[in-house]
């Protein structure tokens, strides 16, 4: 009479019939573990089947593939029982060690130890996993018996500043791309024996090990050398620390200290120019006429008349009265209540904070006049990027020019060394046209005076030759850059008045009739009026 233990269900079936035990071992299902030999040779126990071929059981389980196989009996000890060989593989870094078996050379399967000893015949003494080896000798498949540890690298060397200067010299963002011009941030001051920045050193790592035992040694980190700067010094090793009392300055590259000159009254016939090292800040007006040069930074806090001033950026809160002859230049940004009758250009933005009045101003990138009023009349106004304001023109339809789309500091760079390039042409020919006259007579007879002419010629041409084949270089890496334009756009919160020429990325646009809420962009080689 037939019994049956197991089902498909559990991953198997033994029939138990008059001839023998019959087992079928199925596919396993994805995400199934399969058949568990140890717990398979329990249940078959349980049912009264003990004599039968463990290598063959372990076969059956491995190869799951739904065929029910009669179980031959465990092998006498009349017949010639040898056990399977172990074998095992090692990579050459040594990181693993594998373990298969020679089926075909023995019918007795192998027991723990004789895998630990194939092991340490190959010097396999770190990181055995018993379980694994245990888990293996189930069905005889090939198993990874040992596994090294990895070596951790060490943590790169980092610099932690002890400053913030995400904020400096521009104004705060508030809502609907709005700015806010009371704080601007301008400095950023440190004291004497301030730290500015700490090194946190690098980390040598942590060893690793193979499976022979032996040590790895570890990738340590990189090192990082503090980024000390003018005016500052290194201390207990690791430590960025101020020498001056001054503005802290962060290009990127070095962390140094900025004097900074503070100067309590209005520059004027008081004070005379000023031309500073570091940054200056001035309590009351700069008068026309004057000038205030500086390497850092200028925040003026009164209003500035038609003078120069120069420096990194440029702060006025009280607004510029340039009378055609004022001056801004700032490496970086501007900014300033309000700009009539001026010449202003920004490395970067400009922000002003009411209105700009027949002003010629270029930006490398933006020109924002958006809040109170936020108009922009006459002049001209040039951005590499956008030009953004409330009101472009006036209800008198005065001409206001806007330009955006080609850096204009570039351009103006360019211009400017085009004409130096043809000045310098010139009088390179204007010269090899004498030289060929005065050669053509004979030397001696010519005067002293002829003479003397011909040699300083002679000498002058070429550094004025090599000059201009620099300039014609510059020139053509100009005008490579000049050819990369930006999507440049123009917009109009409230109002653009007829009178308004727009130009973008070099197409032209004469404004007709009143647009409001509009945005001006380049849409196929042609300018398209959005709204905004």
């Amino acid at each position: 009479m037939e019994r049956t233990v197991g089902s498909k269900s559990e991953g198997f079936q033994l029939v138990i019939r008059s001839d023998g035990s019959y087992l079928t071992v199925y596919p396993q299902e994805v995400g199934s573990p399969g058949v568990e030999i140890g717990s398979l040779k329990e249940k078959m126990k349980e049912a009264g089947v003990t004599d039968f071929d463990a290598l063959q059981l372990a076969r059956l389980v491995r190869a799951a593939d739904g065929v029910e196989t009669k179980l031959d009996p465990a092998p006498g000890d009349g017949e010639e029982n040898t056990v399977i060989p172990v074998s095992v593989e090692i990579p050459p870094d040594a990181m693993t060690a594998a373990v298969r078996f020679d089926e075909k050379n023995g019918n007795l399967p192998p027991s723990v130890s004789d895998v630990i000893d194939a092991l340490t015949a190959k010097k396999v003494v770190y990181g055995i996993d018993r379980a694994a080896v245990e888990r293996g000798l189930t069905d005889l498949s090939p198993f990874i018996a040992a596994r090294g540890t990895a070596p951790e690298a060490g943590e790169d060397a980092r610099i932690e500043k002890k400053f913030d200067m995400g904020v400096k010299g521009r104004p705060a963002a508030r809502a609907h791309d709005r700015v806010d011009y009371k704080d601007m941030n301008i400095f950023i001051r440190a004291h004497v024996g301030d730290v500015l920045a700490v090194r946190v050193p690098e980390t040598p790592g942590t060893p690793g090990k193979n499976v022979f035992g032996e040590e790895i040694a570890p990738k340590p980190g990189k090192p990082a050398a503090l980024p000390q700067g003018k005016n500052t010094k290194i201390v207990n090793t690791n430590e960025l620390v101020a020498v001056i009392d001054g503005q802290i300055v962060d290009d990127g590259k070095k962390i140094g200290v900025d004097p900074h000159l503070v100067i309590d009254s209005s520059v004027d016939v008081g004070t005379g120019n000023i031309d500073f090292a570091g940054s200056i800040e001035i309590q009351g007006d700069v008068e026309s006429g004057f000038s205030v040069k500086a390497a850092g930074d200028v925040e003026i806090k009164g209003m500035v008349g038609g003078a120069e001033i120069e420096g990194r950026n440029v702060i006025i809160h009280g607004g510029i009265r340039g009378m055609n002859t004022g001056k801004i230049r700032a490496r970086e940004d501007v900014s300033a209540s309000f700009v009539e009758n001026a010449n202003v250009a920004a490395g970067r933005d400009i922000f002003i904070n009411d209105v700009v009045l027949h002003s010629e101003m270029r930006a490398g990138h933006h020109v924002l006049v958006e809040s109170r009023r936020g108009i922009i009349t006459g002049g001209t106004v040039s951005a590499g990027e956008s030009i953004r304001a409330k009101v472009f023109g006036n209800t008198f339809y005065v001409q206001t020019n806007l330009n955006v789309g080609i850096d204009p500091n570039l351009k103006h760079q360019h211009d400017t060394l085009l004409q130096d390039y043809q000045t310098a042409n010139k009088q390179l020919t204007e010269i090899q046209r004498a030289l060929e006259i005065l050669k053509k007579q004979p030397l001696m007879s010519l005067p002293e005076k002829r003479r003397e002419q011909l040699v300083k010629m002679t000498h002058l041409q070429f550094p004025l030759a090599n000059k201009i084949k620099e300039m014609q270089e510059q020139l053509e890496q100009l005008n490579n850059e000049l050819e990369e334009m930006k999507h440049g756009t123009i917009a109009a919160s409230d109002t653009v008045y007829p009178g308004v020429n727009a130009t973008i990325n070099g197409v032209k646009k004469a404004i007709g009739e009143e647009l409001h809420h509009a945005k001006l962009r380049m849409v196929d080689g042609e300018i398209v009026v959005g709204i905004l």
